[in-house]
């Protein structure tokens, strides 16, 4: 197929090869390293499964333990921990605060009652384990035989919860294009390096991302954007037949979300806003781009040094576009719209801090395309929904 004049010169829509080597290379190689931590993940809880006295007992499995539960804690922080109480010097800098807080391995689940009220049975099996420590060798903990009744497992974080949900979301994506692309179901092999295996996916997981990416930056732009502004910023070839035949073998089919409510039918369709259908595979990767947003932002709340990457890309290509002006982003704020008769209704709220806002439709489109092909703003249902930008 010839290629396509885009005014993105990454994006080849045209070319098949571009997205093979996506679906074959650079998903392929996330999905190995999500699957590589997860089974390292489940190894590491094999390896250390059973009564918590019998895991210290045994030299072999002792000081990955100890790693998991302790890991970079220094005496004043352990002392802290034995005391009960508040705890606040597991820190992200620490080995045991990823074991923890990140990838759910522990004593006992932690978090909030109905009611509010904080609990963490973790750290109280912690410092009972502490305490113990200082009456108790390992050697006596081995001949007396004893049972703690305390085991290491595996507790949802949300961090982990994201990771699971990524798994299904790629999980289908090569579900639905099994007959265009061979994958082999490989995974990268950390053995019990969980710090490691974090680490690469991490890697893995932001070069996906729309700022480094061109394939995904394309869907990312495909998500909700006004039918004439993709004919700009792609050329008239992304909606010919051939292009849909290739979209379609790869599973991305795209629908009309929103048009003006002409009566000329032909008006609406030309002027429409067009996105993924859903449960297509473009809606797919859309999903998976915001999960790990996501990872990126949470991490980054935590304290790792890892960028809040949709900050990163909202601030890289919103200030290197031409801006809307203020009354753009007035009126392409998150809440409910309504579009009729070539009139498009934004509706703010007494909390909002934009009022109702009426535009033609043609003003509309001229203030929304920019923002929602670079995936900063999209309409879903009756709602536009609007990343902030310097709200």
């Amino acid at each position: 197929m010839a290629s396509c004049q885009s005014k993105v010169p990454e994006v080849r829509y045209c070319d098949e090869s571009w997205w093979q080597d996506f679906f074959t290379k650079d998903l392929a190689e996330f999905y190995a390293s999500l699957n590589g931590l997860l089974n390292a993940r489940k190894a590491l809880l094999d390896k250390l499964s059973g009564d918590l006295a019998q895991v210290l007992a045994d030299p072999q499995r002792r000081d990955l333990a100890l790693r998991v539960l302790f890991g970079g804690l220094d005496e004043g922080c352990l002392e802290k921990i034995r005391q009960g109480g508040y705890v606040d010097c597991i820190t992200h800098d620490k080995a045991a605060h990823l074991y923890k807080y990140v990838l759910g391995i522990g004593l006992g689940d932690w978090g909030h009652t109905v009611l509010g009220d904080y609990y963490d049975k973790d750290l109280e099996g912690r410092a009972g384990l502490l305490n113990l420590l200082k009456f108790m060798s390992f050697e006596e903990i081995g001949k007396e035989k004893l049972k703690l009744g305390i085991s290491i497992n595996g507790y949802n974080t949300s961090i982990m919860n994201y990771l699971f949900e990524i798994k299904e979301i790629v999980d289908e994506i090569y579900s639905k294009i099994k007959q265009a692309v061979q994958v082999q179901q490989v995974q990268a092999d950390y053995g019990l390096d969980l710090v490691k295996a974090f680490e690469d996916f991490l890697n893995k997981s932001i070069k996906l991302l729309p700022l480094y990416n061109p394939f995904t930056f394309f869907i990312q732009s495909l998500r909700s954007t006004p039918r004439p502004y993709l004919n700009i910023m792609y050329g008239e070839d992304l909606f010919s037949d051939p292009v849909r035949n290739l979209m379609s073998k790869y599973g991305v089919e795209l629908t009309k979300i929103l048009d003006p409510g002409l009566i000329v039918q032909s008006k609406n369709d030309e002027l429409a806003v067009i996105g993924h259908k859903d449960g297509s595979v473009g809606e797919l990767i859309v999903k998976l781009v915001w999960e790990i947003y996501d990872i990126t932002s949470e991490l980054n709340h935590y304290g790792y040094p890892v960028s809040d990457e949709l900050k990163k890309y909202v601030e890289a290509k919103y200030n290197n576009m031409i801006k809307a002006d203020d009354s753009g982003l007035n009126c392409c704020y998150s809440g409910r719209i309504e579009v009729r008769k070539g009139f498009c209704m934004a509706y703010g709220s007494k909390y909002a801090k934009y009022p109702d806002c009426e535009v033609s439709y043609e003003k509309f489109l001229e203030l929304f395309s920019p923002l929602s092909f670079l995936g900063i703003a999209w309409v879903k249902g009756d709602y536009l929904y609007r990343v902030p930008i310097g709200d």
